[in-house]
């Protein structure tokens, strides 16, 4: 089978898939669609390969264990180890974490465009360029705040305690136009509301009839010709078991690596296409953890928008955003022994809202390493960050009061378990909680091959090329030189754009 555009799948695939391209894109997510559909509307033919498979909004199931076994990787189990451990959910399938994320649209913070540049000497990312990007992203994506009507009581509630107290809050701005309010956006959006990259910037891709789509598709090792990848090679799996039941082989003039933040380092390290000493290392993840609040009227927090409404306090580090679970998600948040008074919370659910904070984390870091047993995701979360992830909590606490909660209950172990309205909030919440006690969540890897000009402290140049490499790239949130403090597919998706911008005018 020779290059054809569409999409394709493991059932329509011969044994010994071969195909030949001017760009071959390796991983479907943000940064590979994105780049996809800059690389065909130049003129390029464009092989895009992916692990995953193919979805359609009627596929998908409101199932955890559904959703877990086939729309993320490692079955939802991935997790980062060190001073705690974190579960770090990541995508599965064309169209990457944008399948299962909350569609949460920001911009890259116009003072991580200048460090970068600044700092790292990424010459070609400037709050003009960016600016373009963005304008694009918004148009392509539909981004929009959505109605009142469809952000419902746990984002309303949570809105009407940060007013009280004058703080600076605002609905979000999602690539979500057609939402409904259903509530299970890690679930796959059912409806199509969302507009995920497989529906979007890659379906534009496709209709330049110059992008090919390769779902089933899982890369493994690089040939290598002088300081030139000749081709990639790797097993076809099977659409529902993921069983290998055959080889590909993909010939191209340049090829991207788009994996992810733990895809992409794996890759390279494994064929010994980057050094060790920066490939992996510097990952940061947004850790994130949770507040839950019981109010005298009914919330139903698995109704309405997931996470539509924040609290802006990035000057101190962290956001404040509301989240929703379905209820059998939440009865696992709950930070109380199994029994009756987790069952009475559960019970109660329909009276509760739900809140975190999320941190720009700046003195964490972690690694990807890749060794005979498989990866190795560690990360140490630093003493700053945590008193940054506490000082969210505390103050998501006082907006939950504000708004009239009669308890709240953080995600700690080791404190009272149950914060009331006229408790001292920091004696509830000390600083001296230990990681391994706090109820602790990413899902924002980033940094792992990150961009820079000095090619001793980096892993890609400013144009997104792996050094040493004269035709194999990287672009996804994996290049980012240091953490965002923001949810990252809109600037994962500018990068995809910009490296592929330098790849058709080389």
């Amino acid at each position: 089978m020779s290059f054809a555009p569409g999409k394709h799948a493991q059932e329509g695939y011969p044994a010994d898939l071969r195909i030949e391209a001017d760009v071959c894109v390796i991983g479907a997510g943000a940064g590979g669609c994105a780049a996809a559909a800059a690389l065909a509307q130049a003129g390029l033919k464009v092989a895009v390969l992916e692990e995953g498979r193919h979805w359609e909004p009627r596929d998908f199931q409101p199932d955890t264990l559904w959703a877990f076994d086939h729309l993320y990787q490692d079955c939802g189990m991935r997790s980062l180890r060190g001073n705690a451990v974190i579960p770090l959910p990541g995508g599965r399938g064309v169209g990457g974490s944008t399948l299962i994320n909350s569609a949460i649209c920001f911009r890259t913070p116009p003072e991580i465009i200048d460090l970068w540049r600044n700092e790292y000497g990424c010459d070609m990312v400037t709050r003009e360029r960016f600016g373009q990007y963005f304008e694009r992203i918004w148009k392509t994506l539909g981004v929009t705040v959505n109605p009142v009507a469809v952000q419902r009581n746990n984002n309303l509630i949570f809105k009407q305690g940060a007013e009280a107290l004058g703080l600076k809050g605002a609905f979000m701005e999602r690539s979500a136009p057609g939402c409904v309010g259903c509530g299970i956006c890690q679930y796959g959006c059912p409806s199509g509301g969302k507009a995920s990259v497989d529906r979007t910037f890659l379906a534009e891709a496709l209709r330049t009839r110059r992008v090919g789509v390769y779902a089933d598709c899982r890369v493994r090792s690089a040939e290598t010709d002088g300081d030139r990848v000749v081709a990639v090679t790797g097993q076809v799996l099977h659409g529902a078991t993921q069983a290998p039941v055959g080889t590909v082989r993909v010939k191209a003039d340049t090829f991207l690596l788009s994996g992810g933040p733990i895809g992409s380092p794996l890759f390279l390290l494994a064929n010994g296409l980057a050094h060790r000493e920066h490939c992996g290392a510097h990952l940061v993840v947004h850790p994130a953890t949770s507040l839950i609040a019981r109010f005298e009227q009914d919330i139903v927090p698995w109704r309405g928008v997931t996470q539509g409404y924040y609290v802006d306090c990035w000057d101190r580090g962290f956001l404040l955003q509301t989240y929703s679970l379905t209820p059998d998600q939440y009865y696992l948040v709950f930070q109380t022994p199994n029994g009756r008074e987790t069952m009475r919370h559960v019970g109660d659910l329909r009276h509760m809202a739900s809140a975190g904070a999320l941190i720009h984390d700046q003195d964490s870091e972690g690694r990807v390493q890749h060794t005979p047993a498989g990866p190795d995701l560690r990360y140490h979360l630093g003493e700053g960050d945590k008193r940054k992830l506490i000082d969210g909590m505390r103050l998501g606490a006082e907006v939950f009061f504000a708004a009239g909660a009669k308890e709240v209950y953080p995600g700690a172990m080791g404190v009272s378990g149950t914060i009331r309205p006229g408790d001292d909030v920091a004696a509830g919440l000390p600083y001296d909680l230990k990681p391994p006690n706090m109820l602790l969540y990413a899902s924002h890897p980033m940094g792992t091959c990150r961009m820079g000009a000095d090619p001793e402290q980096s892993v890609v140049d400013p144009q997104g090329r792996v050094w040493g490499w004269a035709n194999l790239r990287v672009a996804d949130a994996s290049v980012f030189p240091t953490s965002l403090g923001v949810n990252p597919q809109v600037t994962t998706m500018a990068m995809g754009l910009m490296v592929a911008e330098s790849i058709a005018s080389a």
